[in-house]
């Protein structure tokens, strides 16, 4: 499978974004608008999508954080039918070498610590760090986050630097849920969002960082 990038920066080229958006994710409410898109882009900001001939496959848009030279990828979605065949990293890759371009080191962007194939991708093949937790980041979301406090885990992205080495490492378990579970914001799901909370931001607020992820064994590694 061979896949076209594409900065997108028109309204017209933009316009595909919010369609994506709610294929993915579902519901109107939490979509970034075609105005935004275009006024952040013509700021600095990135918008990314990956087409398989006339198909949209997905899509990424990131902007300049208050940090020199660290862009923040608000989200990146892949389309249902393209998953488990390494389009997410294509695509962060792709992000990658528009960041060298433009003079960023870093990149960093936000993920829901329960999704880990998700965090497989972040931590583990990305080699990014988790370093900050963020307990209902943005308030209800609805769609396939179902009514769950938004908790996220921001990693950052060495583009430069290389990764550094830690002294002590500790393993940290994930309960199981479905995705099913967390549209529905099931109890199973609330507890083990819970869980995931009281046992990782502490750590993360005393100087630990999210290091990798066994997403069979359902564990994490946090590492200082």
């Amino acid at each position: 499978m061979t896949l076209e990038f594409r900065v997108l920066s028109s309204a017209a080229e933009l316009a595909v974004m919010p369609e994506f958006e709610g294929l993915i994710w579902g519901g109107d409410d939490e979509r970034v608008s075609v105005n935004v898109l275009v006024a952040v882009v013509h700021e600095g900001g990135l918008a990314l999508a990956a087409f398989d001939g006339d198909l949209v496959v997905s899509t990424a848009f990131a902007f300049p954080t208050h940090e020199q030279g660290v862009l923040h990828s608000h989200y990146m979605a892949v389309h249902p039918e393209y998953r488990s065949r390494g389009v997410g990293e294509q695509m962060k890759r792709a992000q990658a070498v528009w960041c060298r371009d433009h003079g960023y080191h870093a990149m960093r962007w936000t993920y829901d610590p329960m999704q880990l194939t998700n965090a497989h991708l972040n931590l583990n093949k990305l080699s990014a760090l988790g370093v900050m937790y963020h307990a209902d980041l943005y308030g209800p979301l609805g769609g396939i986050n179902g009514s769950l406090p938004s908790d996220r885990l921001t990693v950052q992205w060495e583009l430069v630097a290389p990764r550094p080495a830690f002294a002590e490492t500790f393993v940290l378990s994930v309960p199981l849920v479905t995705p099913e579970q967390i549209a529905a914001s099931a109890p199973e799901a609330h507890a083990a969002r819970m869980a995931i909370r009281e046992a990782m931001e502490p750590h993360l607020r005393d100087g630990w960082v999210v290091a990798g992820v066994d997403r069979h064994a359902r564990t994490y590694t946090l590492a200082r």
